[in-house]
């Protein structure tokens, strides 16, 4: 569908900005610069470049304390700045990466990451806001990334915010520890809960209106989104949410053990004082340890925050009640399988090799729905794609939406995205609408 019919679904059927003519800039819109918060008090700067739109720009705003030390594994502390205004004009560091190439915006890290960023045009008055989360597989991402730039978005007539959460070991441990607490340990998406309260608190100061949050993002983003909705459905903050090709067939991991082996390499105890100890380690020092081992460290099902049965969840009307927009792009998987259209040659062993979600597990029906060297799927590459595509996104999407409507009465809107872009890729047209495309255009880069 059309970029522009993509935008106008997102901020007219769930954002509704009432945006009018915004008044001049004045002899005194320095100052005004300066806002109250509940960190401090904050100096943004304008910006008079990026759009037709004046924006007036808060980055690097800390909305929770340093999480190395005794912090390390623990709830989102709050954090307030000393008596002087903080200068807010750059992003801040990101948290700390679970891959090697965490991608753009990621060059400087630290634990002490957990920073929000915020945009709204000059004047703006009581306008909705829109708290956007990056994606990265859990391990990777940062606000700072320039793809995920909101200028575009905030010109329309809102405020526009992202933020840093905790990745990879440090967000979602998975520490037998906490699990035997009965605790969750899931501080990934409590970093999500930590900013949106950050925001509601602080609405007012950037021209937002407290009562008019939308929380969304791309990919893991919007699965952070889907997770978000179950985890706090009776207090969610939010009136909206929109989901950019989310999996939303949900994690399914239960806590392993691969913090074993960074605790044994850091001669810390595996059980009882396992997390004392870790957190006196320097959290670069966790870093070289986990990217030597490779171990991947994702959300922990703890029915606290992350169920393992969202169907039931949502039939059960365990989930926020708002109005969603859900989408995926029309070839999700073809840099999922493999970033070279050549690498498969045998559609049966992909079948065989990987778990697809799928209702059913014939591998004779799959060959059948999704058959290579025809002119539907021209290679064994095609094929697969379009299975990992549908397994994991569009038929999830699909019954997410209907699950939301059917049993909650709730309002839920669609769309495919379907423009080939060839100049955002090194494989051109062969890899069609990818996984991620649809950033470029969304946020209007």
């Amino acid at each position: 569908m059309l970029v522009s019919t993509l935008v106008a679904l997102v901020f007219d059927s769930l954002v509704r900005a009432e945006f009018s003519a915004l008044p001049p800039l004045t002899s005194n819109s320095s100052e005004s610069l300066v806002v109250e918060t509940t960190s401090g008090r904050i100096r943004g700067f304008l910006d008079t470049n990026t759009t037709s739109v004046l924006l007036q720009k808060w980055f690097g705003v800390r909305f929770a304390q340093d999480t190395s030390g005794s912090n390390r594994w623990r709830p989102p502390q709050p954090y307030h700045y000393n008596n002087a205004v903080y200068n807010a004009t750059a992003f801040g560091p990101a948290c700390l990466q679970g891959r090697t190439n965490g991608g753009n915006g990621t060059t400087v890290q630290s634990e002490d990451c957990l920073r929000i960023n915020v945009i709204s045009p000059v004047g703006a008055k009581s306008l909705p806001i829109y708290l956007y989360s990056y994606g990265g597989g859990f391990d990777s991402g940062a606000s700072s990334d320039p793809k995920i730039d909101g200028s575009f978005l905030a010109a329309q007539g809102i405020v526009f915010a992202s933020y840093n959460y905790r990745l990879s070991l440090w967000a979602w441990p998975h520490a037998a520890e906490i699990a035997r607490a009965n605790e969750t340990q899931n501080f990934g998406l409590l970093d999500t809960r930590a900013a949106l309260e950050w925001i509601q608190a602080n609405a007012e100061a950037f021209g937002g209106d407290p009562t008019k949050i939308t929380l969304g993002g791309e990919s893991v983003g919007a699965e952070m989104t889907n997770m978000y909705l179950s985890a706090w459905p009776e207090d969610p903050i939010i009136r909206g949410a929109i989901m950019q090709s989310s999996d939303t067939s949900q994690p399914q991991w239960e806590v392993g053990n691969q913090l074993e082996a960074i605790s044994k390499n850091q001669s810390c105890p595996t059980g009882r004082g396992q997390l004392d100890c870790l957190r006196e380690k320097e959290g670069f020092a966790l870093q070289s340890v986990l990217l030597a081992t490779g171990n991947q460290f994702q959300p922990v099902i703890d029915n606290i925050t992350i169920f393992k049965d969202y169907v039931k969840q949502t039939r059960e009307n365990r989930t926020a009640n708002v109005p969603l927009l859900i989408g995926t792009n029309k070839d999700e998987g073809t840099l999922i399988v493999d970033s070279e259209p050549t690498a498969f040659t045998d559609e049966t062993a992909y079948i065989k090799s990987n778990n697809l979600n799928f209702p059913f597990a014939n591998t004779s029906k799959l060959l059948e729905l999704y058959p290579s060297l025809s002119s539907l799927y021209p290679s064994v590459y095609n094929a697969t794609s379009a299975m990992w595509r549908d397994a994991h996104m569009l038929c999830l999407a699909h019954n997410l939406g209907k699950w939301r409507t059917e049993a909650l009465g709730l309002p839920v809107w669609r769309y495919r995205f379907d423009l080939v872009a060839e100049n955002l890729n090194s494989q051109g047209a062969a890899i069609g609408t990818f996984h991620g495309e649809d950033i470029w255009f969304v946020m209007g880069c």
